[in-house]
């Protein structure tokens, strides 16, 4: 198994977009779900009210995240783009490596 964990601060005014990118429907799902390697998304808020939320993406393992992307890199910067009218900051902050 293999996790991303990224931070990212929410502007305040686009919360709705960003939830709309993150949630089990949204744009980062449905792009990471035509890989049969990805495990899914968890979304994490800070609970101060504060727009942080950590984003936790699951994959089968580093390579196939690494992969996927890769593969699609066109489609991911797009995405990527996308979602940065949503927050302020965006940065991977955690890997997880469990064998």
């Amino acid at each position: 198994m293999f996790k991303v964990i990224w931070e990212l601060k929410v502007k305040f005014k686009e919360r709705e977009k960003f939830e709309s990118f993150y949630d089990p429907k949204g744009d980062w799902v449905k792009f990471f779900s035509k890989s049969s390697d990805y495990q899914g998304t968890d979304v994490l808020e800070s609970g101060e009210g504060d727009g942080i939320f950590l984003v936790i993406d699951e994959w089968q393992s580093e390579e196939a995240f690494n992969d996927f992307v890769k593969s699609r890199k066109a489609d991911y910067d797009s995405l990527e783009e996308k979602a940065k009218t949503a927050s302020r900051t965006k940065k991977r902050i955690f890997i997880n490596l469990n064998p």
